[in-house]
């Protein structure tokens, strides 16, 4: 009975080498460094909060609440004499 036989490229003892060129590594620290300041800045914005309510309406300015109407209340018009 004849044993398995591996396929031809397992067989073959070649030494496979990766040329890597210095442009190569600069890119890839560029690449490292924009990932490293897009997660600061994200861990900077949770750890500032949330945000604060608007200010107050200036003194005689009108309010919402002078707007607001109860819901069995007419609300007044222009229009209407």
């Amino acid at each position: 009975m004849a044993q398995p036989q591996l396929p031809a490229f397992c067989r073959t003892r070649r030494l496979i080498t990766t040329t890597v060129r210095l442009g190569d590594l600069r890119q890839l620290q560029w690449l490292l460094w924009l990932v490293l300041a897009l997660q600061l800045s994200t861990v900077l914005l949770v750890l500032a909060g949330p945000v604060p309510a608007p200010l107050a309406a200036t003194p005689g300015g009108f309010t919402p609440a002078e707007f607001a109407s109860r819901h069995d209340a007419p609300v007044p018009s222009s229009s209407q004499p």
